[in-house]
């Protein structure tokens, strides 16, 4: 225990193994990973070697093709077998031991090769300097191409290296050879070993700080997504993606615009905190600030701010839109906030809200000042002006269920969706009333491409005429109105 404490701990000392276990085991699952492509390097860059080999012993030694001609073959398809294997996820732990054992059975078979069955017509002394050249490749291969940890690529290489000085000394004892080629062929093959043992060792002290710089990386990647996933939780999507892309033109610096505000309140939420436990209460608010939030994203709006029970939502920025699409993008959006309530309330019936839940919206529109205020520690993006007073206000005055537009969103969508005058609301700060309009329905338009059919209850021609007069008169005598206030 004592020994492999030691044998722990000088590998620690170079770069060779990590501290904790859990590490190093990440790492092994981390290396296996980035050596399988070099692995099939390694393979697919032997195949052309060997068909040289093949090619040329049919040239060279066409007396010893037939036997040679088989085992370069077979060599050659187990080369293509193992590059498959490389590509089946349930054996991607096996890429080491096969690659070694590939390797050592490559160097035995250069060996046999080049000792036994080619070049047998030359000189001794030219057959071993070919086979210790022959060698250093493999060699090569084992340790360096294929990225192997230097105990699996000594166990690999070591075996065929020992084969190989074995086959030189018996030429020495048979006098093929001398002492000096015998031992200069032989410190080839082991330099070229020690050099290329060398070499495995760098290459995974460069992989284990490889790895290091991954792992720090990952943590760095995933820190940031968590920072930019908590970020994107507490401010608007679109003011989000401004940020990160680094445009804060208008959203930094209050600049003013012409948006649309809509103030949305959850009526009876006062009562309800009363007769209910804290964490319906918290799961109704939340459920409600989801649906609305959702809604106000789909039609192209931001929700800027939550307060309590109640919502500021802006259509207009940060990104730009036509004042008509605001104004129609804002009531349509309201329109499908009334819409999800209902749904809303059988959810909230499961947790003991009996009552149904109403919600009071209002909407004005107007050139506000809109960017970032607040403090140097925290800053809200949202929109400072008289409209926003106005929309608070309609909101305020309006009927649980109702949607309270201020006259200049009416001029806007008006020609899309039908709404009827509700009278005028004073507003605080406001010194004129406001003419407050609600919307009746939407205007569907067909899309391109789509074929438009009739409803099943159209109204006649007669009926179309009539409701076509009504809205020029309530038109007519609304710009009447207006003129008349003018003037005087």
């Amino acid at each position: 225990m004592q020994r492999e404490a030691d044998q722990a701990h000088a590998l620690r000392l170079f770069g060779l193994r990590f501290e904790r276990r859990r590490v190093e085991q990440q790492y092994r699952r981390w290396h296996v990973d980035t050596v399988i492509p070099f692995a099939r390097i390694g393979y697919v860059g032997s195949i052309p070697s060997w068909t040289m080999v093949l090619v040329a012993t049919v040239v060279l030694e066409p007396d010893a093709a037939g036997d040679a001609a088989w085992w370069i073959f077979a060599w050659v398809l187990t080369l293509v077998v193992l590059t498959t294997l490389t590509y089946v996820t349930a054996l991607r732990l096996t890429v080491l031991p096969l690659a070694a054992a590939a390797n050592c059975a490559a160097g035995f078979l250069i060996v046999w090769l080049l000792s036994d069955l080619l070049l047998t017509n030359e000189l001794r002394q030219t057959q071993a300097g070919v086979m210790t050249a022959g060698l250093i490749v493999v060699m090569f291969f084992g340790f360096a191409i294929f990225r192997l940890p230097a105990g699996i690529a000594m166990l690999g290489v070591t075996p065929y290296v020992a084969f190989g000085t074995s086959r030189l000394v018996g030429d020495y004892q048979a006098g093929d050879l001398n002492a000096v080629e015998t031992a200069s062929l032989a410190a080839a093959q082991w330099i070229a070993y020690t050099g290329c043992l060398m070499v495995c060792v760098v290459i995974e002290i460069v992989d284990r700080r490889a790895f290091i710089k991954d792992q720090i990386i990952d943590t760095q990647q995933r820190e940031l997504h968590n920072s930019r996933e908590t970020i994107r939780r507490y401010v608007p999507r679109p003011v989000f993606e401004h940020i990160v892309q680094g445009d804060i033109v208008g959203i930094d610096v209050p600049v003013r615009r012409r948006v649309t505000v809509m103030f949305a309140d959850l009526v009876g939420f006062t009562a309800l905190a009363d007769r209910v436990d804290a964490e319906v209460l918290t799961q109704v608010v939340n459920d409600y600030m989801t649906a609305m939030s959702e809604v106000v994203d789909e039609h192209g709006g931001i929700v800027n701010e939550f307060a309590g029970d109640g919502l500021m939502a802006l259509f207009g920025a940060p990104d730009a839109m036509a004042a008509e699409d605001q104004a129609v993008s804002a009531v349509l959006a309201a329109q499908a906030m009334q819409a999800r309530l209902p749904a809303l309330d059988q959810m909230w019936h499961r947790l003991g809200v009996t009552e149904p839940m109403r919600t009071r919206i209002g909407i004005d529109a107007g050139v506000l000042s809109v960017g970032s205020f607040g403090s140097e520690g925290r800053m809200t993006y949202t929109a400072i002006g008289m409209h926003t007073n106005i929309a608070a206000r309609l909101q305020a005055a309006s009927e649980p269920g109702q949607i309270l537009l201020s006259e200049s969103i009416w001029f806007l969508v008006k020609d899309a969706i039908d709404c009827e005058p509700r009278g005028e609301v004073n507003c605080k700060g406001v010194h004129y009333p406001v003419r407050a309009f609600s919307p009746v329905r939407a205007f569907s338009p067909v899309r391109a491409g789509e074929e438009q059919r009739p409803e099943p209850d159209a109204p006649s021609v007669l009926t179309r005429v009539d409701s076509f007069v009504s809205s020029a008169r309530r038109t007519f005598l609304g710009r009447s109105e207006v003129e008349g206030q003018a003037s005087s």
